[in-house]
């Protein structure tokens, strides 16, 4: 099994060990994919861009600094932060007990990486490859494919998630505005059809509501929510 290609069969089921600690598949469907990242405490990923993708970070435990070029933001849980394609970033964790959180990707692949400089000698050189695969262990959560109507919820790093499925806008005009939301897949468009909430999307709830009251669903929407379980 090897990385070469961005097709979901290339890492399911495996963790993609890093030297600043681990990563694996939690969910994916032809636009996004949703990766589990644990940073151990002083380490850092490398400073990279992905070209032709946007990427979503949500930090679910502990604290890190997303660095720049030129400049770099704190986050706390449930932070959130969307990067645009081409910009170099890179993240830290500066907490005793290291940092887990949720990168998103749209669209899927993993191929798609520019590293300029790295603390472990992989500058310019392409995302891990085999060598670096292991079997998924017990604690990794997958999230499945929800129905309309029927959402599937799972505990992880005192965080309630919900994956839901809802066919008109209505759906997200209610929300718990303590949530964050990832657009899974749909979206919301405007009259002339142009997206403005569309797969890859990481909002907070307030946001996604706000936008519902005058955009459309057509295709429906397929979401992520997440939310500290104290809030529950």
């Amino acid at each position: 099994m090897t990385p070469a290609h961005a097709g979901k069969s290339d890492f399911e089921g495996v963790v993609v060990n890093k030297p600043w600690g681990y990563e694996y598949l939690m969910y994916q469907n032809g636009a996004v994919g949703l990766w589990y990242l644990s940073i151990r405490h002083g380490a850092r990923t490398s400073l990279h861009c992905h070209p032709r993708k946007k990427t979503g970070f949500v930090l679910l435990d502990g604290e890190a600094v997303v660095q720049f070029l030129n400049d770099s933001m704190p986050l706390k849980p449930l932070g959130k932060l969307m990067i645009r394609p081409g910009l170099f970033h890179s993240t830290m964790a500066l907490s005793p007990s290291g940092v887990a959180l949720i990168e998103i990707e749209n669209p899927c692949d993993k191929t798609n990486l520019v590293r300029l400089e790295d603390e472990y000698d992989r500058q310019e050189k392409p995302y891990e490859g085999a060598e670096a695969l292991a079997p998924m262990h017990d604690a990794c959560v997958r999230f499945e494919e929800p129905a309309s109507g029927q959402p599937r919820r799972y505990q992880l790093h005192s965080c309630l998630f919900s994956v839901e499925r809802i066919e008109d806008a209505a759906g997200l005009r209610e929300r718990d505005l303590r949530e964050i939301i990832v657009v899974l897949d749909g979206g919301l468009v405007s009259n002339s059809g142009e997206p403005v909430l569309s797969p890859g999307d990481v909002v907070s709830a307030s946001t996604s509501a706000r936008l519902a009251q005058t955009f459309a669903a057509p295709s429906g929407v397929s979401f992520l929510s997440i939310r500290k379980l104290s809030d529950a």
